[in-house]
C-alpha cells in the first residue's frame, strides 16, 4: 500500500482485497527477534497478494499483553504490550479508515495469538462506525489456524510437538529461517524444557512462570525446509479462503 501514490491507491481500493497484517513487539527466546509475530503474517500477505488483486497495508506492529503460557509473559525486556482497549481501538480506527476510502474487502491476517479476540472486538466497532456498509467483508484470520492436523501430520511426519509447545519454537523459528534467515542465530537455540507452564493467570505476573529462555518447549529440528513448506501450505490456504470469501475479486473460487 505504501508504495502506491494516492491516485493509485484511489483506483485500486474498490477492486482489492486490504490485506492487513497483526503482529507484537515480543520476546521470541535467544534465537528470534522480537518482530517475530510481525514478519511473519506480513511475508504471508506479500505472497498471497502475488497471487490475488490485492495489497497489504502496513503491519500493525504491537500486540496485546504477551502471556505466560503462550508468550512468555510481559517481565522479559523488550516485550512492549498494548492493553486491550488501546489496541481494540488502534484496529479500529484502521479498518474503519479503509472502509472509508472505499475498501470493502478486508482480511487481517494475525501473528499473535493474544490479538485475535480485541482484534475481532476492533472490526466489530469499526463497521458499527460505519454504519455496516452493504458489501463490505472483514476476515480475521489466525495463521496458525490455517494448517489442519494433516498438513502437520505431513510436514512432520508425524511428529509435530503441538501448538502447546509453540512459542519460537520449531513452527515460529523454521518459519523465519525460511522468510528472514539472517536474523535468526541458530547457535543460540536452547536445550528443550521440561519446565511445566501454568494452567492458570496470576497478576501482578510473578517471575519464573516460564523458562528463564522464553522458549516454551524446543525449538531444535527447526530448519528452512520446514518453514518453506509451512509457508507454502499457508499461502495456499489463505490465498484459496480469500477467493471462496471474496469472489466479486477474484472472479471464482481457486480450485
Amino acid at each position: 500500500m505504501t508504495d502506491l501514490t494516492w491516485e493509485e491507491f484511489r483506483d485500486r481500493a474498490p477492486s482489492s482485497i486490504a490485506l492487513l497484517p497483526l503482529g507484537a513487539v515480543e520476546q521470541h527466546g535467544p534465537h528470534l527477534p522480537l518482530d517475530t509475530d510481525t514478519v511473519v503474517p506480513r511475508q504471508i500477505c506479500l505472497q498471497v497478494a502475488e497471487r490475488l488483486p490485492a495489497f497489504v497495508v502496513p503491519p500493525f506492529a504491537y500486540g496485546y499483553k504477551s502471556q505466560p503460557t503462550t508468550g512468555g509473559g510481559g517481565t522479559f525486556p523488550g516485550t512492549t504490550n498494548f492493553d486491550g482497549a488501546t489496541f481494540t481501538a488502534c484496529v479500529r480506527d484502521i479498518v474503519r479508515e479503509l472502509v472509508r476510502q472505499g475498501v470493502s474487502a478486508i482480511a487481517l491476517v494475525n501473528g499473535n495469538y493474544e490479538n485475535s479476540y480485541f482484534a475481532i472486538e476492533g472490526i466489530d466497532l469499526a463497521l458499527r462506525d460505519a454504519g455496516t456498509p452493504a458489501g463490505v467483508r472483514v476476515l480475521m484470520v489466525n495463521w496458525w489456524e490455517q494448517l489442519s492436523a494433516s498438513d502437520l501430520d505431513e510436514i512432520f511426519h508425524g511428529a509435530f510437538p503441538g501448538w502447546e509447545a509453540e512459542h519460537a519454537g520449531v513452527v515460529e523459528t523454521s518459519l523465519m529461517l525460511h522468510l528472514d534467515p539472517a536474523r535468526v542465530e541458530l547457535g543460540r537455540i536452547p536445550a528443550p524444557s521440561a519446565q511445566p507452564l501454568p494452567a492458570y493467570t496470576v497478576l501482578p505476573e510473578p517471575p519464573g512462570r516460564v523458562p528463564p529462555t522464553g522458549i516454551l518447549r524446543s525449538a531444535q529440528g527447526a530448519s528452512a525446509e520446514i518453514g518453506a513448506r509451512i509457508t507454502g501450505r499457508l499461502v495456499e490456504t489463505i490465498a484459496r479462503l480469500l477467493a471462496e470469501e471474496f469472489p466479486a475479486f477474484t472472479g471464482h473460487g481457486m480450485a
